[in-house]
């Protein structure tokens, strides 16, 4: 079976993403049973993180390809230092959305943002890209991105805000894409983890939900985020264009990792 599953990283990656949602539901209804009051958004977003981190993690160190994907520390400081530019978004939500949570809630919201960021880096720009690039980089970074945006649609079936819940796609998506082409030119994905923990701790600060929001958001706001997730997909493609120039195609260095 892990044979299989080592060979077969969409098989993989199905069964985590489907496994880890069951595990999650399983635990919020059991939790619900004894205090109907608690809901996703408000109090139990962080358990089903975890669990979700959880999942993937065990994974991964099954399998054994935990260091193929990347969960390994860069080559050298530089891959991080490129990632400062970055940093302008998660100021941005900062100056926008300000700071909206009790400081009593914010260690489940840190623990929440951190089991987001473990589990969809290592499933889409882990698993997912793995199993997808021997089509080549660019159906790599394209396809599980837009997969990725998608899936946080489903925000809209547990009381996220449609409005919202379209342009979390959008932007989403294009963050996919960024992140996907900054894990291909550092070879790393734990860069990628630090700065999605980052932006996901940010909002969930701001906003003290777990990404689920039921709330109306401005137009402006909605949109100004879009546009700068836009920015980091053409900044990480340059970075991505430049370290092929520089070395021999990454494609071939995670393909051949083992």
């Amino acid at each position: 079976m892990k044979n299989f599953l080592y060979r077969h990283s969409l098989v993989l990656f199905l069964i985590v993403m489907f496994g880890r949602g069951i595990i999650g539901m399983l635990a919020v209804t059991g939790i619900q049973l004894f205090d109907p009051t608690l809901t996703i958004q408000k109090d139990l977003g962080w358990v089903i993180m975890v669990i979700y981190a959880a999942c993937a993690i065990l994974a991964v160190k099954w399998v054994k390809i935990d260091k193929e994907i990347g969960l390994t520390m860069p080559a050298s400081a530089k891959e991080w230092y490129v990632w400062l530019p970055t940093l302008v978004i998660p100021l941005t939500l900062v100056y926008l959305l300000g700071f909206n949570s009790p400081w009593s809630h914010i260690p489940f919201l840190l623990i929440a943002a951190a089991g987001v960021a473990v589990n969809e880096e290592i499933l889409f720009r882990g698993i997912l890209l793995r199993a997808i690039l021997p089509f080549g980089t660019a159906v790599a970074i394209i396809v599980p991105s837009l997969l990725f945006g998608a899936a946080h649609l489903g925000n809209i079936f547990v009381g996220g805000d449609v409005t919202y819940a379209l342009f979390q796609f959008g932007w989403a998506s294009c963050a996919g894409m960024a992140l996907t082409a900054m894990v291909l030119a550092n070879k790393s994905l734990l860069p990628a983890i630090a700065f999605h923990f980052l932006l996901d701790a940010v909002e969930y600060a701001a906003t003290g939900e777990y990404g689920v929001h039921s709330g109306d958001y401005s137009l402006k706001w909605l949109t100004a985020f879009f546009l700068l997730n836009l920015a980091f997909l053409l900044y990480s493609l340059y970075l991505l264009k430049r370290s092929k120039t520089n070395s021999q195609p990454v494609s071939v260095d995670l393909a051949s990792a083992r």
